[in-house]
């Protein structure tokens, strides 16, 4: 049966395999940073609107809208969501669904293909350029931006999408260029044997389409640290303190990080969030 959770203001409906109770239960910081990320931007921009890719069963849009009251496009192919996610936005409110994964406009994903598990799913196979008998289509963000245009000129952009983060960074570097949006995204090299190649690729692209801060928290929501300057050796070695995790210590401490990115024009957010996490500790 599905299991009501409380998220801030909200209780939504989680699958029953869904960790997050749990996961909350013992590490009280876990997917929890971006509800007053979302605040301090919303402070700074009146107008603000977001966009969730990977919005699963809609539990990040919950905790945005308990923190900011704001719309929220959520981007989800995955049919074993989508009944939660529609429920869930329902109760949320102000939420608008895109059903489809991100990716090369006009290729697909075929559904048998997704591993689906723990509240969580990953793609085992590329999408595909001929449908399967089960499919769910893949757009670009642009693409998506154009059908829901009230969002184009969204200054928070979550990305959580269980190894495609990198990709869809880098193929979105246009749409980032141009909205420079804050950017919250799940920073997981395990996925890919060149995952640490690839993540830096994404990264030299976020810095050239002109962020240059990073707020670095591990796999439970804590704190790890900010990057303003030589990110990408910064991030060479974030990338050794995972691979060493995964391949040399036994049992890994840290799976993953989560990043925060900021470009030059909201160096004041990057600062007031670090501020919030020194004062946050020390409370």
């Amino acid at each position: 049966m599905p299991k009501s959770y409380t998220i801030g203001r909200y209780t939504i409906l989680l699958p029953p395999d869904h960790p997050l109770d749990r996961y909350q239960k013992t590490w009280q910081r876990y997917d929890t940073a971006l509800g007053y990320i979302a605040q301090t931007v919303a402070q700074k921009y009146t107008d603000l609107t977001a966009i969730d890719i990977g919005a699963n069963v809609g539990d990040s849009a919950a905790l945005i809208r308990s923190f900011a009251d704001i719309s929220v496009l959520c981007i989800e192919g995955n049919p074993e969501f989508l009944e939660y996610l529609e429920h869930n936005a329902a109760t949320i409110g102000n939420i608008e669904i895109a059903t489809c994964f991100i990716g090369e406009d006009g290729k697909v994903v075929d559904l048998e293909q997704i591993i689906s598990e723990r509240g969580t799913a990953s793609i085992t196979a590329s999408a595909s350029p001929e449908p399967p008998f089960w499919f769910v289509e893949m757009h670009s963000l642009n693409a998506i931006l154009q059908l829901y245009p009230q969002f184009q000129p969204a200054k928070l952009l979550k990305i959580d999408t269980d190894g495609f983060d990198f990709s869809i960074i880098r193929s979105s570097s246009q749409v980032l260029s141009k909205l420079q949006p804050v950017l919250h995204f799940e920073y997981d090299i395990s996925f890919s044997p060149q995952g640490d190649l690839e993540s830096l690729a994404a990264i030299q692209t976020l810095v050239e389409v002109g962020y240059q801060s990073f707020i670095v928290y591990d796999n439970f929501g804590n704190y790890v640290m900010s990057l303003s300057s030589d990110i990408i050796p910064a991030f060479r070695d974030l990338n050794t303190c995972l691979l060493s995790n995964q391949r040399k210590s036994g049992t890994p401490s840290i799976y993953y990080f989560d990043i925060c990115a900021f470009t030059v024009q909201d160096t004041d957010l990057f600062e007031q969030i670090r501020t919030l996490e020194y004062e946050f500790v020390r409370a």
